[in-house]
């Protein structure tokens, strides 16, 4: 039964000091001057209670000052996270933004073309399938494109346009089966043929005379044949390997070539017209 008494007495202390707190506040306010000598004594008296009370309601501002500062933390990470992102993607942005001007550069002062004319363009999607090696760009006529005219990088031969709208154009790529192109060594003699072999990276080099002085590394461009749709000089690709065929007396050559038709985001159109002599 002591321990009801003692939770009564508790109870009835901390009713007793909640209005004296309220009664000395009311005094206080309004400049009653002994107030503080019975503020010094009430505090003597009930600062056992007081220290009581407070420990135990700490726990419960502990509890709720860590879920606002649990809060706050969460808030702080989110901002943080989302910072992150943004200066990722600028940098993305920037990254891309500099390989394409990289990607344009290479397409200025390209030096096979000498003094014929020329459209740049940017490539807007490729091939719909494997059996189709073409690209789209967003180029045409409207800028002088005409079908038949060849298409490279500054690396060298991508291809050739086979259709044409104002607007827009369709490039039909080297590695194309149906694709040729007459080519002869690099400051040497020797003439032969390049047929595209559905290789994204590779052509066969055919119809070379056994007399024409081929091997590995030898550079191939066009050669600029009469009523060509390719002007002279326009780099094809590098010789990997030559075999004979004693049946024909013809070499032949696998060539790797030198532009690159994984990556083409911007390419250059020559303007040409082939001579009809």
């Amino acid at each position: 039964m002591a321990v009801p008494r003692r939770s009564s007495r508790s109870r009835f202390t901390l009713i007793l000091l909640i209005l004296s707190s309220i009664t000395l506040l009311t005094l206080d306010y309004r400049g009653f001057a002994p107030i503080d000598a019975v503020k010094s004594g009430v505090l003597s008296v009930f600062s056992p209670v007081g220290d009581a009370t407070s420990g135990l309601f700490r726990p419960i501002g502990d509890t709720w000052s860590g879920a606002f500062n649990g809060a706050d933390l969460k808030r702080e990470n989110e901002d943080l996270r989302r910072k992150n992102e943004e200066l990722e993607g600028r940098a993305n942005q920037n990254q891309q933004a500099q390989q394409e001007l990289e990607a344009l550069k290479k397409q200025l002062n390209l030096p096979y073309i000498g003094e014929i004319p020329t459209a740049r363009a940017s490539v807007t999607s490729g091939s719909l399938s494997n059996f189709d090696n073409t690209v789209t760009i967003d180029k045409g006529s409207g800028s002088g494109i005409d079908k038949g005219m060849p298409v490279v990088t500054g690396a060298g031969l991508v291809g050739v346009v086979v259709s044409k709208s104002d607007s827009r154009a369709v490039v039909k790529l080297i590695s194309d089966r149906s694709f040729q192109v007459g080519v002869t060594v690099a400051n040497k003699q020797g003439r032969g043929i390049v047929q595209g072999q559905g290789d994204e990276y590779r052509v066969r080099a055919s119809q070379f005379d056994m007399s024409a002085t081929i091997a590995e590394n030898d550079v191939l461009e066009t050669s600029g044949a009469l009523r060509s749709t390719f002007p002279p000089g326009i780099p094809v690709g590098t010789i990997t390997s030559v075999s004979t065929d004693d049946a024909t007396q013809q070499k032949t050559a696998d060539v790797r070539l030198l532009a690159n038709l994984t990556d083409l985001s911007y390419v250059t159109v020559i303007l040409y017209t082939p001579k009809q002599d």
